[in-house]
């Protein structure tokens, strides 16, 4: 379930990091595009949870369960039970997961404890916003994080004004928060691409902000360019603080002197409502409605009820899908008559578990003959009581798509049927 949802929020941060990137990138109105970014990153995260439900009728083309073929001969009971013990593609890909979401974790908070160290170096003092100072010795970077400031001595007594004014901005705009956010975002998000570059872009719109507020108490433009090339080279980065020294400074210069974006340029961002939409759709829950025949004192009655195609959380054979295999293997007969008259084929039967986990209607989706039908079906009717599938923490019932396959070895011997196993 887990991987599942980080493949739904990825799907949606690359969506709308390509909106982004193609509408508002280059527009002047920062703040917009600030909390757009925070938004995007915001509705990632929730789209995934909201669950619509799509009414739709049952077809054998939308199975109910992706199932996977699986060739099994007579000898093979014993090796199906050895792989479904074995680790599976998706335990190891949820391993390597949280192996690498610990790995960034780890490169966090070390970001953020090089950076409480750093500031209890040197000299300390109040500004008089209130904001904290910390003064260092040594080529450093002047960077912001939460309402500290640090700045490198020569800093401090050559340009103090044009870069604890940038500092300061940064502080008051509540710019540490945002950094935090799409930090976590790209733990959970390690593995796409969109989500470092959405965090970068964050960044970069930081930046276009607090050099507006510079530019806004009056500090000669040309000036602070200036300041920003000399300060660009050469000087530590800290991903964890808000820092002068952005990479992108080409980009901040050429924003400065850009002509104000109209306004009715943020319309544009109007287009993520049909992406979030798609997702909606995407993410939705299909379910179908079924119809039972019930005769009693000779009236016929029809009772229907809500059948979900898929849930949250399957349904799930006591023991697990080996067991399941296990159970057919041993139970599913060859029919003598179709064995001689050399009819073979896949059966496909569809059956509702319940909400109680017991089996419900059963019907043959694909017919392949008279008595092997009849075989699928009595075993399916035979199957114990699984734990049923659930939906926003209720029991449902559920359709369940199970394909059988009769194949005859020879003319002489049948072979043991072949049902082939769902795939969660």
């Amino acid at each position: 379930m887990l991987l599942i949802y980080q493949i739904k929020v990825g799907l949606c941060l690359i969506a709308f990091y390509l909106l982004w990137k193609l509408l508002l990138s280059r527009e002047t109105f920062h703040r917009f595009n600030r909390i757009a970014l925070l938004t995007v990153m915001a509705l990632a995260l929730v789209l995934p949870w909201i669950k619509l439900t799509v009414d739709a009728p049952a077809a054998i083309a939308d199975n109910m369960i992706v199932l996977e073929d699986i060739f099994i001969t007579p000898d093979s009971a014993a090796q199906v039970q050895q792989a479904a013990t074995s680790w599976a593609p998706m335990n190891i890909a949820t391993v390597v997961y949280y192996l690498g979401m610990a790995t960034v974790l780890l490169w966090f908070l070390h970001g953020r404890w090089n950076l409480h160290r750093m500031m209890k170096k040197g000299h300390k003092e109040t500004l008089p916003s209130g904001n904290t100072l910390h003064v260092l010795p040594g080529d450093i970077a002047p960077f912001s994080y939460f309402n500290h400031v640090v700045i490198n001595e020569q800093d401090y007594h050559d340009n103090p004004r044009e870069i604890l004014t940038h500092e300061e901005a940064h502080i008051r705009l509540h710019h540490s928060l945002d950094v935090v956010f799409a930090g976590l975002v790209t733990i959970f998000q390690w593995w796409n691409p969109a989500a470092w570059l959405i965090c970068r872009e964050l960044k970069q719109v930081h930046e276009y902000e607090a050099d507006k507020a510079v530019l806004n108490q009056g500090i000669d433009a040309r000036q602070y360019q200036l300041l920003l090339i000399r300060k660009s080279v050469g000087n530590q980065l800290f991903t964890m603080a808000n820092n002068l020294n952005y990479q992108s400074l080409k980009k901040r210069i050429r924003m400065m002197t850009m002509n104000k974006s109209s306004r009715w340029n943020r319309l544009r961002a109007l287009a993520v409502v049909p992406v979030i939409a798609l997702a909606l759709l995407a993410f939705a829950n299909q379910k179908t409605e079924t119809a039972k025949l019930v005769v009693v004192a000779d009236q016929q009655a029809e009772v229907s009820q809500d059948v979900y195609k898929s849930v949250e959380q399957m349904p799930q054979f006591p023991g697990g899908e080996a067991a399941l295999m296990k159970y057919l293997m041993q139970n599913i007969q060859y029919p003598v008559n179709a064995a001689k008259n050399d009819i073979e084929g896949r059966v496909i039967v569809q059956f509702v578990i319940e909400k109680d986990g017991q089996i419900g209607e059963v019907k043959v989706v694909r017919s392949v003959d008279p008595e092997l039908d009849a075989e699928a079906v009595r075993v399916v009717k035979a199957l114990p009581k699984f734990t049923p599938g659930r939906q926003d923490g209720k029991a449902v019932a559920v359709w369940y798509t199970l394909p059988v396959m009769f194949k005859l070895q020879s003319k002489s011997q049948p072979q043991v049927p072949q049902p082939e196993l769902p795939q969660q």
